[in-house]
């Protein structure tokens, strides 16, 4: 198991940037340990990414870097961001992956497909909440969708992604939740997706 995690450290550091420890993965549990934290290796500049999360072959979660806007170093530089990143970094989670490389890395969703014409839509209510609209009926979801989903949401309202993110779905599904994964060192966090209890009677 440890030569198998370290080969699979060592295969993310050769990666490029767009592709982030796909196929290796992020356990459920503890830490991924290989010599030490395993090291997610950040965008240089995060306003021109948006982080993904996929299901991985083992079950785990995968971040995925993808570009937020096709736009110039000026651009950038000018601080001159489209808005709406977030809404985009939903639809593209649940178009699911794509290209050669995510393909090729056996990554995979929980997430039922978009077929176009949902309404999508993120409020950041302040600095570490935000509340999230999804085309999705959230009570129908997995703990897997749930994660990838929070985590993706997290991820494009807060660089560190600990923001509490509040959704609401289809047929007034909901849930709410914090990532439960630190990019930058591997680690794992305590909080997971939740469900607002159901009531009989």
């Amino acid at each position: 198991m440890r030569g198998t995690r370290a080969s699979c450290r060592r295969i993310a550091a050769a990666l490029p940037v767009a592709l982030l420890l796909a196929g290796c993965g992020i356990q459920r549990t503890g830490v991924v340990e290989a010599g030490g934290p395993a090291t997610i290796e950040m965008p240089r500049d995060r306003r021109a990414a948006m982080l993904l999360f996929f299901r991985s072959p083992d079950g785990g979660l995968s971040p995925v870097s993808r570009p937020k806007f096709q736009g110039s170093a000026a651009d950038l530089a000018q601080n001159e961001v489209p808005p709406r990143f977030a809404e985009k970094a939903i639809m593209a989670l649940l178009a699911g992956p794509k290209g050669a490389d995510e393909t090729a890395a056996g990554l995979s969703t929980s997430l039922p497909r978009a077929t176009g014409g949902e309404s999508v839509g993120v409020k950041p209510v302040s600095e570490t909440e935000a509340l999230a609209r999804v085309p999705v009926a959230l009570d129908e979801l997995d703990d897997t969708a749930l994660r990838q989903l929070i985590c993706t949401i997290a991820y494009a309202v807060d660089d560190d992604g600990r923001a509490l993110v509040r959704m609401t779905g289809t047929y007034d599904s909901a849930a709410s939740g914090r990532c439960d994964l630190d990019v930058k060192d591997g680690t794992e966090r305590e909080a997971v997706g939740t469900r607002p209890p159901t009531t009989t009677g």
